[in-house]
């Protein structure tokens, strides 16, 4: 299988992901440089391909189960990923502890990344703190954190020393219609946010989802679909003041839900992913006074 292929300048090149990376693939990078070469967050495509894939390094945005999918089928000397998501990548019990997956769930979601997505566990893999900048000689790849996702979820700025085709590697920023996922149990709306307001800093030629969009370029192009992904987040939180203008617990919040469309919630995680989103949206509304709590059920003021 050969993976459909956008070469971004002399350095980067996209390798596609079925349907554009739709779930459960992705859309992996592949940087090379006249020292060193780097591949970035190897999907199912990836591990598909006719010949594997030799570099000197593996990159994860963050340890889900998608973005490293293919991991196991490709040549490397080193894996790295931020150190706060490094427990993850090293063993399952580190993986289901980033979900936060109920224990009566975890042998489902064990089988799920397992055989699905082939995760062994990678106890050699490294961890990579937040300036930490890999030169690859005439490139550079720079991680830029941005948690809330994942605690380590990071960017990837991929930086020709001539200035030409720059290139950010968005991870799950993907800029898709579902908005940010802040639903695992090491997960961050307050970071989310922070991550958000960061992205327009970010001065680039291309930027690169691992799902969905693929490749937008131009800075411009890229602000405009970020600050649509990002007012999701207010979106949710209309939906959930909606919900508590009559007193209404945890339990019901979570049975209707602000994350999935009716239908559309994922059986094995979904239901974590809506209370630990909702949860995160009641502490900000209970901390700003805008919603109270009798200790059973939420209201509005």
């Amino acid at each position: 299988m050969v993976a459909v292929q956008r070469s971004l300048g002399s350095y980067t090149t996209v390798l596609f992901g079925a349907d554009q990376g739709k779930y459960p693939d992705g859309n992996s990078v592949l940087v090379r440089g006249t020292n060193g070469s780097v591949l970035i967050d190897p999907s199912l495509t990836v591990r598909a391909a006719a010949v594997p894939i030799a570099v000197d390094r593996v990159l994860l945005t963050h340890a889900h189960e998608d973005h490293l999918a293919g991991l196991s089928a490709v040549r490397a000397d080193e894996i790295g990923v931020h150190e706060r998501d490094l427990a993850a990548l090293h063993s399952i019990e580190g993986l289901m502890a980033l979900y936060g997956i109920p224990a009566a769930g975890v042998p489902a979601m064990t089988q799920l990344v397992t055989e699905r997505f082939h995760y062994v566990g990678w106890p050699d893999a490294v961890g990579f703190a937040d300036d930490a900048v890999w030169d690859l000689g005439g490139v550079s790849v720079r991680a830029v954190p941005a948690p809330g996702h994942t605690g380590g979820h990071c960017l990837f700025s991929i930086e020709p020393d001539d200035g030409s085709h720059r290139v950010v590697v968005l991870g799950d920023i993907d800029l898709s219609g579902f908005g940010p996922y802040y639903g695992d149990a090491q997960s961050s709306l307050d970071e989310f946010d922070a991550t958000l307001q960061m992205l327009p800093s970010l001065v680039a030629d291309h930027y690169v989802t691992f799902h969905h969009k693929g490749v937008v370029d131009g800075h411009a192009a890229f602000v405009d679909a970020a600050t649509t992904f990002a007012s999701m987040i207010a979106t949710r939180e209309h939906a959930l003041l909606g919900l508590v203008g009559e007193p209404r617990t945890l339990a019901e919040l979570c049975d209707i839900g602000i994350v999935y469309r009716p239908g559309t919630r994922p059986p094995l995680f979904g239901d974590g992913v809506e209370q630990h989103s909702i949860e995160r949206h009641l502490d900000r509304l209970l901390a700003a006074g805008r919603v109270v709590s009798d200790g059973t059920r939420y209201r509005l003021v």
